[in-house]
């Protein structure tokens, strides 16, 4: 939790300071973003960092559904879930993960050893095995979903259903995690993408029943199961209001929604409302020890997952940007604030950046001068066509 515990502390030397951009949007409206400040890109543990990455990420869903129908093909919304209940765990810790990782991979080095007749210390062996069965008998939800999704996700029969309606052009998938009276509530959101344009009730009838078929017995390998009742959807995203891309970009405001403590109407409490309530109150969670800090099954949360990129390129959205790489990312703006080190200090003492971040998004760059000379706060600005050192702003800077 340390790079959370830094996120939002300023870059560079001590006379470094951040920045506030502000852009005019066409209706009027504008839109702020602090820079030049270090970002954890946590999108479990930062509701910050989470949402930058998930509303990016729903613009790239929403690029890739263009482009699908733009050529003429169809885009479906496939959810799994499994049953659930107050006692399962969420998943191993991040050590626990680990220790099992390093004894699945001393298991394989054994059987090549054993293949090829080399000496194997066999009481280790033993002893590695019992550990290796007591930590994954503590795998939870979380843990099962990834082996789950792999079986889905491979094998003869979905390499022939990829083939299907023109083809597989790829797959996308976000992980949604709430905790409510039924206990953990992990489950899959996926965007299948095909090269014809085929409807919801074909898709469902060969390729969805066949996906979910695989997920179910998986599942229940684990010791797990999935309602043939509740366990799957699947319906055609369409573009526009209540797409795909629009789902996406809600969901991320409410799972990363700190404030709301209340959860939804389900009663689930969403990732960031466990770690508010675990502030508010001083317990320490399940979801510290076996949620935040820990990656999706796939490369990045809400990340794009497709087979050499093919969704990608057909969306001309160019390598697949690591969630480290989005929140680094400063937004171009139409004028940028220079806050000088003393003013930076000013407003981290209290409520001052979030003050000033709600000035300059509702009241623009005059309501943003206006609040910072009030204050006798120092501050400089550049703009897209230049910068104009402190020194030149002696009539707006308050000393």
């Amino acid at each position: 939790m340390k790079r959370v515990q830094q996120c939002g502390h300023k870059i560079g030397g001590p006379d470094a300071g951040p920045t506030l951009g502000v852009i005019t949007n066409k209706d009027g409206t504008h839109s702020a973003a602090y820079g030049g400040l270090k970002h954890c890109g946590s999108v479990w543990s930062c509701p910050v960092c989470a949402v930058k990455v998930a509303t990016r990420r729903a613009d790239d869903l929403a690029a890739v559904m263009r482009a699908v129908h733009e050529r003429g093909g169809s885009a479906f919304m496939f959810t799994l879930t499994m049953r659930h209940a107050r006692g399962d765990r969420l998943g191993l810790s991040t050590t626990e993960r680990r220790r099992r990782d390093l004894l699945e991979e001393r298991r394989s080095d054994r059987e090549v050893a054993d293949a090829n007749g080399w000496d194997v210390d066999e009481r280790a062996a033993e002893a590695e095995e019992i550990e290796l069965a007591a930590i994954k008998a503590k795998e939870g939800c979380w843990d099962v979903l990834g082996y789950a999704w792999a079986a889905v996700t491979s094998g003869s029969t979905w390499v022939k259903d990829s083939a299907l309606f023109g083809g597989l052009l790829g797959w996308a998938r976000v992980v949604e995690v709430t905790d409510g009276a039924n206990g953990w509530h992990v489950h899959v959101h996926a965007l299948l993408c095909f090269a014809d344009d085929v409807s919801a009730e074909l898709v469902a009838a060969g390729v969805g029943a066949r996906m979910f078929g695989r997920w179910r017995r998986a599942l229940e390998r684990k010791g797990f199961d999935a309602s043939d009742e509740h366990g799957w959807d699947l319906r055609k995203a369409q573009l526009g209001e209540g797409d795909l891309a629009d789902y996406f970009t809600k969901m991320a405001h409410e799972v990363t929604g700190a404030a709301d403590k209340h959860g939804r109407s389900q009663g689930g409490r969403t990732p960031m409302q466990l770690l508010a309530h675990a502030v508010d109150t001083y317990e320490a969670t399940a979801w510290l020890a076996g949620g935040s800090g820990r990656k999706p099954p796939t490369a990045a949360a809400n990340s794009l997952g497709h087979a050499a990129n093919a969704i990608s390129a057909l969306a001309s959205l160019g390598q697949d940007a690591t969630d480290e790489e989005i929140v680094d990312e400063d937004q171009e703006a139409d004028v940028r604030l220079g806050l000088a080190v003393d003013t930076w200090v000013w407003l981290s003492t209290g409520a001052g950046q979030l003050k000033l971040f709600e000035i300059a998004e509702t009241q623009g760059l005059a309501g943003a001068y206006q609040w910072l000379e009030e204050r006798k706060l120092h501050y400089n600005t550049q703009s897209k066509l230049g910068y104009r050192p402190l020194e030149a702003f002696d009539d707006l800077l308050i000393s």
